[in-house]
């Protein structure tokens, strides 16, 4: 069985945002407190963790198991993705849990300048690799359109019976991009903003109606939206999205088999 705890699902400015005096920032109803984006998968051979954002200490105590994931995912180097990696290395080292960390070469060169303490004598060991197989599922990175901010990774799940897909940080993907993911059962993909106003040359992620329209033209079976800004309130806009697509929150499991049930 195989199960999706979403460790965080904000964008990079958390919710609420410091400062903000908006309704969803001041009320900060329960399924809008939102800590920046990472999820767990949990597998038959033990978790796999996707991302280390800033607030991973306080997700390691909130969410976590007790079990430290051997083996990590990285999508792309942006601080909201990383920042909470040195605390993740004091854990495996204190604890003597090696870990391994996965992502194409160009992003493991840059963690290794990051976090240039972070080796495998301090128990993390970088792996530069687009492919690979943990447990039951065949993993692969497929690199993205960020609209302003550049590129990142998607990483695509493929088992005997389903695939599914993260995608948090991205915008503007081409049709050849997509390729990869087309007709996933499940799509992970981040959506800031219901309808974003800003121009598209300044912006880096999806708005909820773009999302949906990835859903229907790309043949996406489920989709979850994360990554999501204080300008998603879930409890205003959950009944507004259709069949088949839901807003991730801080805490939400997922069991892949459950949801994929003819």
């Amino acid at each position: 069985m195989t199960a999706i705890t979403f460790w965080g699902t904000s964008d990079s400015r958390g919710v609420p945002r410091l400062l903000c005096t908006c309704d969803v920032c001041i009320q900060r109803a329960p399924r809008n407190v939102r800590m920046r984006p990472s999820i767990s998968v949990h597998t038959t051979g033990g978790p796999i963790q996707i991302d280390f954002s800033p607030d991973f200490r306080q997700q390691f105590l909130q969410f976590s198991s007790g079990e430290i994931p051997r083996n990590v995912l990285i999508t792309h180097l942006h601080n909201d993705h990383i920042a909470g990696l040195g605390d993740f290395g004091d854990l495996c080292f204190w604890h003597h849990a090696p870990a391994r960390i996965f992502s194409p070469e160009e992003m493991i060169t840059g963690l290794q300048q990051k976090f240039a303490h972070l080796t495998p004598e301090r128990g993390i060991e970088m792996v530069a690799t687009r492919e690979l197989q943990l447990a039951e599922w065949q993993i692969t990175f497929h690199q993205v359109q960020h609209g302003a901010n550049g590129y990142s990774y998607a990483i695509r799940f493929t088992g005997r019976e389903s695939t599914w897909a993260y995608m948090p940080d991205a915008f503007q993907v081409t049709d050849e991009q997509f390729k990869p993911l087309q007709h996933s059962d499940l799509l992970i993909l981040g959506a800031a903003y219901w309808k974003e106003q800003a121009e598209p040359h300044q912006r880096s992620i999806y708005d909820v109606e773009e999302a949906l329209a990835i859903k229907q033209r790309f043949g996406i079976r489920h989709m979850v939206l994360t990554h999501l800004s204080h300008d998603i309130d879930i409890p205003r806009y959950a009944e507004r999205l259709p069949d088949g697509v839901m807003f991730a929150f801080d805490g939400l499991v997922i069991q892949l088999e459950a949801l994929l049930k003819p």
